[in-house]
């Protein structure tokens, strides 16, 4: 052989076939298509969370308007204590009766500024409109199922979970709606029972 002719190259072992993965299998119900007991509990589901937006809302206004209500009267309960105690230190003909009218309005200052505090009517309210706004977006993406054909939705069996754990988030986490409330709003969105939907502080 001479010096300028390659070399050949040794023999390549044989290579190992690549074990394959198996996929795993579908879940179950996975294929199963949108029949009409699926359909009546997304739209149940849909009333629901559309009847309860609208009962948080109507909570929240309550609730705001129970602020102002406590608010006003505080401020100028104040306003007038803080004017007449300013007459009186440079007055020292004030009747009695005068001091004690504002002795009086002093004292009701106070309580309500208390149960201004005590009642949280502010906090509630915002409380109350973080649920109704999660409950919407709820609602809106039944909405958008609902607008699809059956056959371009994802399968029950993979949507319908993913609802009912939305839901129970929402419901673990949202202030009370009081019986007669839920009652009268689910009336209007043809939810067919009245449940007493217990998921926190009384709003």
């Amino acid at each position: 052989m001479t010096s300028g002719q390659e070399q050949p190259s040794p023999p390549q072992p044989p290579q190992s076939p690549q074990p394959t993965v198996p996929l795993d299998p579908p879940l179950p119900g996975a294929t199963v298509p949108w029949d009409t007991d699926t359909e009546r509990l997304l739209r149940d589901w849909h009333n629901r969370a559309s009847a309860a937006s609208e009962a948080h809302y109507r909570l929240a206004n309550r609730c705001r308007r129970r602020n102002v209500a406590l608010g006003v009267p505080v401020v100028v309960f104040s306003t007038i204590v803080g004017t007449s105690l300013f007459a009186t230190l440079n007055d020292a003909n004030v009747s009695s009766r005068a001091r004690l009218v504002i002795g009086a309005v002093s004292v009701a200052a106070a309580v309500l500024a208390a149960l201004q505090t005590f009642l949280r009517f502010a906090e509630r309210a915002e409380r109350h409109v973080v649920a109704a706004d999660w409950y919407a977006a709820v609602r809106r993406g039944t909405d958008e199922v609902l607008a699809l054909p059956s056959a371009a939705r994802e399968p029950p069996a993979l949507h319908l979970p993913k609802v009912r754990k939305e839901m129970s988030r929402v419901g673990q986490q949202a202030p009370e709606i009081p019986a007669p409330m839920w009652a009268k709003v689910a009336k209007t969105h043809d939810v067919k029972d009245t449940p007493i939907m217990r998921t926190g502080a009384s709003g």
